[in-house]
């Protein structure tokens, strides 16, 4: 696969080429004929044998230059996978494939607030493995010192590795879980107001737990050298008794290079 942009006077096109024959098939004419949420404009042609499909990037960022020097935050994430979503019941509307949707940084396009998708007809990677690489892709932009956002990565990292997972199921989880963990904190903060007023035994004291560097610290620390944000992290996790993190597996480490189709 091959890519490259485009700029003319008032637009900029992404091109990506396939070496298999064009094919005029109901994917793409559903794609021209319909204007579906979340999708970058597409075209498609045949070259030399190959195929050419072009998408409409004007005034649009990918999510690689967005986060090439910024960091994701819990807000980011939920806002992605909220879109990613809605894009998937459209397609679903309108009798296609999920599979054609291209989740890597480099073809994943933010403006107006929101994210756009470039769509392959006749791909065969499977979405629960790309949005799984997502997951990893976020652990490594994420903000070390936004700690809600590390455990909503860690919950998506970890629940993405089952096969044939339910995204809409694993972000019912989530909120639920955080629903119940809001409230709980709500009535602690009651608790400790009321313990001002009256002297007396304080009946909710937890114990800390002795904090002990795990494996995936040090697989994050030879990801980028970031221990020292991520061991502060973890202290802090630690004093919110959220758990162990031994589930964290990055399985992308080291295979950047690989052919991402």
């Amino acid at each position: 696969m091959k890519t490259g942009y485009e700029k003319e006077l008032n637009r900029v096109s992404l091109h990506i080429d396939i070496p298999r024959l064009y094919e005029e098939n109901y994917q793409i004419h559903m794609l021209r004929e319909n204007k579906i949420p979340g999708l970058l404009e597409i075209s498609g042609c045949g070259m030399d044998g190959k195929s050419r499909y072009s998408y409409i990037v004007t005034g649009l960022m990918s999510m690689k230059s967005v986060y090439e020097a910024a960091s994701i935050k819990k807000e980011d994430m939920l806002c992605f996978v909220n879109r990613l979503m809605e894009v998937v019941k459209a397609l679903r509307r309108f009798m296609l494939n999920p599979d054609g949707l291209l989740l890597y940084p480099e073809f994943m396009f933010y403006g107006e607030e929101t994210w756009f998708f470039c769509y392959l007809p006749g791909r065969k990677k499977s979405l629960c493995e790309a949005f799984h690489v997502i997951t990893e892709y976020f652990v490594r932009k994420l903000d070390y010192e936004d700690t809600e956002g590390i455990m909503l990565s860690y919950e998506l990292h970890k629940a993405t590795l089952q096969e044939n997972y339910d995204l809409g199921k694993i972000m019912d989880d989530y909120r639920l879980h955080e629903e119940k963990r809001h409230g709980t904190e709500l009535k602690s903060e009651m608790v400790r107001e009321s313990e001002t007023r009256l002297p007396q035994e304080n009946l909710f004291s937890l114990e800390e737990e002795a904090y002990e560097p795990v494996a995936d610290v040090e697989t994050i620390r030879e990801m980028g050298g970031r221990w020292k944000p991520w061991k502060k992290t973890a202290d802090r996790l630690k004093k919110a008794r959220w758990g162990s993190w031994k589930d964290l597996i990055l399985e992308t480490d080291g295979q950047e290079g690989e052919e991402l189709l």
